[in-house]
């Protein structure tokens, strides 16, 4: 599936700040199952002054910017193509023991209050379907209802949340089942196959959990359903901290708000 995509995000300071430096991981890159044909990210104002893959395999792009500015704005725009099914690499012995494991936002013990005690492959494989059927049920998206620290025990206890707050939920159950599962930062066509496009608010979320026998499977609990051709993905890690879209350092005491946007057609 060809896709072109515009992502845009923007920070406005009050007051003006100084000057700053952001890294931005909001490029996909050619990957199995994706190929990336085009892709361009602007600053305005700054400049680019460094790209490099991070130790996750991410593209980062280092903005600078000088000067007094009160907005600041990245865009992104790439042309890709998806082919759905191609596999991705096994786990290596590194990622099977961090994929397993607990890190700063997934933490294994947090589920427990939700009571669900199964573990093992093979015929367990009901079960992570069951849970991706149940976290959209159990949980309601609610935009602006967390942020990027909200803790997930936190998620469980007042049943809300977004993509990226159902994703560590997830983990978290599949983690304490004995999976091995990564974190998914990337962008999705929401529009139903077939449609010409698609607009949203921000990136999204989701899980992909290794099979033996299958590989790497794309589960997305926000919609309770397997990732397919409309699924970009961005970059993978342990958690949302491993893939962070933005992240920087500023010039000056201010308060900030963010304003995003994504078309896809």
């Amino acid at each position: 599936m060809r896709l072109d995509l515009t992502y845009r995000t923007s920070y406005h300071y009050t007051p003006a700040i100084h000057g700053g430096v952001t890294a931005l991981r909001l490029r996909p890159i050619s990957r199995p199952g994706l190929n990336v044909i085009s892709s361009s990210l602007t600053a305005s104002p700054g400049r680019v002054v460094s790209s490099y893959r991070d130790g996750w395999d991410s593209h980062v792009d280092l903005v600078e910017i000088r000067g007094l500015h009160e907005v600041a704005v990245f865009e992104v725009r790439a042309t890709v193509e998806t082919v759905f099914g191609e596999a991705d690499l096994p786990p290596t012995a590194r990622e099977w023991e961090l994929y397993r494991s607990d890190s700063a936002r997934v933490r294994r013990q947090a589920v427990v209050p939700l009571g669900w005690h199964v573990g093992g492959e093979g015929g367990a494989w009901q079960a992570v379907e069951s849970a991706l059927q149940f976290i959209p049920q159990r949980f309601i998206y609610q935009v602006g209802a967390t942020d990027a620290g909200t803790p997930i025990e936190s998620v469980i206890e007042a049943g809300f949340g977004v993509c990226q707050d159902f994703a560590h939920v997830f983990l978290s159950i599949l983690r304490s089942w004995g999976w091995c599962a990564r974190y998914i930062s990337g962008y999705l066509f929401s529009a139903e196959l077939g449609e010409a496009n698609a607009s949203a608010e921000a990136m999204h979320a989701w899980v992909e959990v290794y099979r033996h026998g299958a590989g790497w499977i794309g589960l997305d609990p926000t919609a309770g359903k397997h990732a397919d051709e409309r699924y970009i993905v961005v970059g993978h890690g342990r958690d949302y901290d491993d893939v962070r879209p933005v992240r920087g350092v500023i010039v000056g005491a201010t308060a900030q708000t963010q304003l995003t946007s994504l078309t896809m057609q």
